[in-house]
C-alpha cells in the first residue's frame, strides 16, 4: 500500500511543537496510508480520518491531547471525519493514544449535563462501516478510552489500557447503540486499576444528555464475538445495559478479571448518577438481552469492602449463559461475597451448577430474589415461554 510519512509534512515528534496540523494534513492528502514514527507528537485539537485512510504508528508513536486548548463538545484525540454521513473502510495499527488526562485542564466537566462539554474520550468512532484498530495501546483517558456508536463490521484487536492515575468513566472499550457485525479479541488492562470502570461496556440503552454520551444513539447491539479480556484489578469487566434497545447474538470466550465491583453488570443503571426509567412502569421489569454466551469466565473480588455480588442480574435475559466458570479464591480478597444475584425480573427461570448439582429456581414475580453463594460453574437465565 502506498503510504506516505508525518514527517515529510513537517511533524517534529518531539513532544514541544503542535503536531495535530502536520499528521491531519498526511491524512487528507488522498494517500491511503500514514506512517507515524516513534517520537511524542503533541496534538491541539481533534485528527479526523476520512474513509479508505490507514494509520500505521511505530510502537513508541505516542500522541497526546495538549492540555493548552481548551476541550469542548466533538473533541477527541481522533475520531472519523464524516459523523453525520459516515466512513468506510478505516484502520488504525499501532501506536500509544494518549488522552492525557491531569485533572485540571483535562478533565471531566463537573456540569453532567452541560450540552457543549467534551465527552472526554480520547478515540471516538461513530457511524463507520469496515473499522479495524490493532496492536495500539490507549492511555490515560479522561473518561472512555475508545468510544464507539453505529459500527459495523468491524474488528478490534490487541488492545491495551493504561493510565497513571484513575479517573471516572474510564470505560475500555465502550459500545453504544448500533454497533453490530464484530470480532473483539485480546484486550488487556496494562496498569492496576484499570479500567475504573467497565472494560467492555454493551450499552445499548444510556443517558444520551450526559456528556460522555453527547452524539451517541440508543439502539440494538448484536452479532460481536468476544475472546482473551484480561484485567487484574478492574471496575468492571463487563456491562450490558439494556432497557428498550436489545443486546442479542453475542460471546464473550476467555475472561479472566479482578473486579472491584463486578464481573457481569446487568443491573440497567438502576444504581447510576442518572437513572433511565421509572420502575413502577415496568412491572415485569426491563431490558432484552438474548443469545448471550459466555465460557471460560475466570473472575474474583478486588475489594474487601464491597458489597456487590460479582455477577448482578436484574436485566430481562433469555438464553443467557455462562459455562465453565471459575472463581478464583485464592485471589479473592472478599471470598464471602454472593457470586451471583438475581432480582428485578420476572417470568424467569435461574438454573446453576454446583458440584456437578444442577439446581432450578422460578423468580415468578418482579420482587422475587436469588442470591448464589455456592461455587458455580455454570449459570443459565431463562424466561418462561
Amino acid at each position: 500500500m502506498e503510504s506516505v510519512n508525518v514527517r515529510d509534512f513537517g511533524a517534529l515528534g518531539d513532544g514541544i511543537k503542535d503536531d495535530k496540523a502536520a499528521i491531519q494534513a498526511a491524512l487528507d492528502s488522498g494517500c491511503p496510508a500514514v506512517y507515524i514514527p516513534d517520537g511524542t507528537y503533541r496534538i491541539c485539537g481533534t485528527l479526523k480520518i476520512g474513509s479508505h485512510s490507514h494509520i500505521f504508528a511505530g510502537p513508541s508513536a505516542r500522541l497526546v491531547v495538549s492540555s493548552s486548548f481548551p476541550k469542548r463538545r466533538g473533541d477527541f484525540l481522533i475520531s472519523n471525519s464524516d459523523i453525520e454521513n459516515g466512513n468506510i473502510d478505516i484502520s488504525i495499527k499501532g501506536g500509544i493514544w494518549d488522552g492525557n488526562f491531569d485533572g485540571k485542564n483535562n478533565t471531566k466537566d463537573k456540569d453532567l449535563f452541560n450540552p457543549n462539554a467534551s465527552s472526554g474520550a480520547t478515540m471516538n468512532f461513530v457511524n463507520v462501516k469496515g473499522l479495524v484498530l490493532q496492536d495500539l495501546t490507549v492511555a490515560n483517558s479522561v473518561t472512555y478510552y475508545i468510544r464507539m456508536c453505529r459500527i459495523d463490521d468491524f474488528r478490534i484487536s490487541g488492545i491495551g489500557f493504561s493510565a497513571k492515575r484513575l479517573a471516572f468513566n474510564q470505560d475500555g472499550l465502550h459500545f453504544a447503540g448500533g454497533c453490530r457485525n464484530g470480532v473483539v479479541e485480546n484486550i488487556r488492562a496494562i496498569t492496576n486499576g484499570e479500567t475504573n470502570d467497565d472494560m467492555i461496556a454493551l450499552n445499548a440503552d444510556d443517558s444520551v444528555e450526559r456528556i460522555e454520551n453527547l452524539d451517541l444513539v440508543c439502539d440494538s447491539i448484536e452479532n460481536i464475538s468476544f475472546k482473551n479480556i484480561y484485567a487484574d484489578n478492574c471496575y468492571t469487566a463487563i456491562r450490558m445495559l439494556s432497557i428498550r434497545s436489545s443486546i442479542r447474538n453475542i460471546i464473550f470466550e476467555d475472561v479472566y478479571a479482578g473486579c472491584r465491583t463486578y464481573a457481569i453488570n446487568m443491573d440497567a443503571a438502576r444504581y447510576c448518577r442518572t437513572p433511565l426509567f421509572d420502575e413502577r412502569e415496568f412491572p415485569e421489569g426491563v431490558g432484552c438481552i438474548d443469545n448471550v454466551s459466555i465460557k471460560n469466565l475466570k473472575i474474583y473480588s478486588t475489594n474487601p469492602k464491597s458489597h456487590e455480588p460479582l455477577i448482578c442480574g436484574e436485566t430481562l435475559a433469555d438464553h443467557f449463559s455462562i459455562e465453565n466458570m471459575e472463581r478464583l479464591y485464592d485471589k479473592d480478597a472478599n471470598p464471602d461475597l454472593p457470586t451471583a444475584k438475581i432480582k428485578n425480573v420476572s417470568g424467569t427461570t435461574v438454573d446453576y451448577k454446583t458440584d456437578d448439582k444442577l439446581k432450578s429456581i422460578f423468580l415468578n414475580k418482579h420482587n422475587d430474589c436469588i442470591i448464589i453463594n455456592d461455587e458455580i460453574t455454570s449459570l443459565y437465565i431463562n424466561r418462561k415461554k
